[in-house]
């Protein structure tokens, strides 16, 4: 009977824990929604900056461009950032050659081809090697 409870626990737990990593990665799901759209809104910004300078045959206002495309650097960044996040949550890792999500455990990526190292024990570090030459038949 002890054994009957036990067994019970263990999978509530696994419930539990499916559960918190199915909330997690619908928060960096959103967050990653959410910083494209944010991205999408700055480029009109920039678009709409450079637009209306030409249609007046004004100079450019360069600080606000300079600030704007900063801005869409930023959030592409946070994007690779969340990314990686989603990744881990999965279980895959990213080819940083072509962006390809792969399982965590392969030892090539299936888009490119390039190696990736056992160097870190942890296996969070996305470390590649090129591969120089690949005879295709």
């Amino acid at each position: 009977m002890d054994n009957f409870f036990s067994e019970i626990k263990n999978t509530a737990d696994k419930v539990a824990k499916k559960s918190s990593e199915l909330v997690e990665m619908s928060k960096v799901k959103l967050s990653m929604v959410n910083t494209k759209s944010e991205i999408g809104t700055n480029f009109k910004v920039l678009g709409e900056l450079v637009y209306l300078s030409q249609k007046d045959g004004a100079e450019p206002d360069t600080k606000k461009i300079e600030e704007t495309i900063a801005k869409i650097n930023e959030l592409y960044d946070r994007l690779d950032e969340l990314s990686e996040v989603s990744s881990t949550l999965k279980n895959e890792k990213i080819c940083p050659n072509c962006t390809k999500s792969n399982p965590a455990d392969a030892q090539f990526c299936s888009g490119c081809g390039y190696k990736f190292t056992n160097n870190d024990p942890d296996d969070d570090d996305l470390n590649v090697e090129e591969i120089t030459e690949v005879d295709v038949v």
